[in-house]
């Protein structure tokens, strides 16, 4: 077995400077502190149409597409406009999550914000906690990305989010207000921490619960909570009490009919392929009970990618470099295809830990290292066909990539490296019609997902939170 290490190395260089400067800023809290600034504070009870980017993936089928964002295309993607650049020095994992007219971000320092999205003005924010240096990759704040949602009760909007300290948060959209909290695991020492974005689907918030990096394991699991109270509704354990492991990373994938889909990582170090380890399970809505699983050949690894759902199909990458496609039916293996190296922990190359984008037609990939025509790369983004995997078009990047793509209606993808190569890292604009290079966009540590929303671009990376929007025409 190999452990996961979603950012092998990564609080070296630029990263590891962004975080000795929020050391302060983190010591001032305790708890969850709260803080605003200005702003809204009237409740709102829907989100504003297509133009919001409202969790992690872009929603339970995790196709990190959004068809109606067009203002953004591949004629003017490379003359956008940088409208704010927020929080500078502050390094960020998590994604933006825009809804609501506002954009919520968690930091590595432990800060959860509501920015405003036209200044980047801090509207509110709480101190949700950091793990202290010790652990495995320094101190750690807040990874998971966050879910804007009506709660069913009472039709208001509310922000779901997983912290450092082992809760998951319900917070109003309007002002942060704390709704409910409720236990995934809380740490002790280096064992328990979040990395998994919370799922919201028919009245339920999907968690997956994993460790800081197996030092020690905890025992990996699926939980439902009530998306009204914070109750805990159910739970599916990947090993047998007692058994440390296969602990799930990634972020819950949830179908049409209420299936909850998980990728699940490595077993104990003694016996890797216990149980669910290394596997694409699928549980029933609300009872979690296994309908089905599938696990990877003994040469596979553990999975760190979240599954997305496409079409028939389920499928997730594996830290093996290979993305294998399901049956969603049967959860049974209908192709697999190498889109990147396996991962070397000797290397300084990104794994294959992201879910691809999907616009209904096409799967955009983007991974670790390949080789195109004889020149090897360190990364690349990958156009494919959903029913068989079948190569489009492939293009190298200098950098490997770890997080996910992201794609718009106008058929921009945006990519970010994350890889403590020799080149500095870059988030990158690329034609999705041909692969062509369109614009390296903003440098920095970038594992964070870009997101189309309100006709702009987001971008979070190891120094701060950005937006960009066309450039107004002459």
């Amino acid at each position: 077995m190999v452990n996961w290490r979603p950012f092998s190395n990564h609080r070296g260089g630029r990263a590891a400077a962004a975080l000795i400067g929020t050391a302060a800023l983190a010591a001032c809290g305790g708890g969850i502190a709260a803080a605003s600034s200005a702003g809204r504070t009237s409740p709102s009870t829907t989100l504003s149409t297509a133009t919001q980017w409202p969790a992690y993936l872009n929603g339970p089928a995790h196709t990190s597409y959004s068809p109606d964002e067009k203002a953004i295309t591949t004629r003017n993607a490379g003359k956008l406009v940088l409208k704010w650049h927020d929080t500078p020095g502050v390094s960020y994992q998590a994604s933006p999550t825009v809804a609501d007219g506002s954009v919520f971000i968690g930091s590595d320092a432990g800060w959860f914000y509501q920015l405003n999205p036209t200044t980047g003005a801090i509207v509110h924010k709480r101190f949700l906690g950091q793990l202290p240096t010790g652990t495995c990759y320094g101190p750690e704040g807040v990874t998971a990305t966050a879910t804007v949602a009506a709660n069913p009760q009472t039709h208001r909007l509310t922000v779901y989010v997983g912290g450092p300290k082992g809760y998951l948060y319900a917070f109003s959209a309007s002002n942060l207000k704390l709704e409910w909290k409720a236990v995934i695991g809380i740490p002790s020492g280096t064992n328990y921490y979040d990395w998994s974005s919370p799922t919201v689907a028919n009245g339920k918030v999907y968690i997956g619960v994993s460790s800081d990096c197996e030092q020690p394991a905890v025992r990996g699991a699926v939980i439902a909570y009530s998306q009204v109270t914070g109750k805990k509704i159910a739970a599916f354990y990947t090993e047998p009490k007692g058994v440390l492991g296969g602990g799930i990373w990634s972020s819950v994938a949830v179908g049409g009919n209420g299936d909850v889909y998980a990728s699940v990582g490595g077993g104990p170090f003694t016996a890797p392929k216990t149980d669910y380890s290394d596997s694409i399970i699928k549980l029933a809505p609300g009872t979690l009970k296994l309908l089905a699983s599938w696990q990877v050949p003994a040469s596979g690894i553990d999975f760190g990618g979240s599954p997305v759902l496409f079409g028939s199909y389920v499928g997730a990458c594996n830290k093996d470099g290979v993305f294998y496609a399901l049956k969603q039916k049967s959860m049974t293996l209908a192709w697999k295809r190498r889109i990147g190296a396996v991962y070397d922990p000797s290397e300084a190359e990104a794994e294959c830990n992201g879910a691809p984008a999907y616009n209904g037609k096409d799967l955009f990939f983007a991974a670790g290292a390949v080789s195109i025509k004889g020149t090897s790369y360190r990364g690349s983004v990958q156009e494919r066909i959903p029913s068989s995997g079948k190569l489009v078009w492939e293009t190298g990047l200098p950098e490997g990539v770890t997080g996910s793509p992201t794609l718009d209606g106008a058929g921009v993808l945006t990519i970010g490296t994350y890889d403590n190569g020799p080149s500095a890292n870059e988030t990158y604009l690329v034609n999705a019609d041909t692969g062509q290079m369109i614009d390296p966009l903003v440098s920095g540590l970038d594992f964070a997902q870009s997101v189309f929303a309100d006709g702009w671009l987001f971008t979070a990376n190891s120094d701060g939170v950005y937006a960009w929007a066309p450039r107004p025409p002459h």
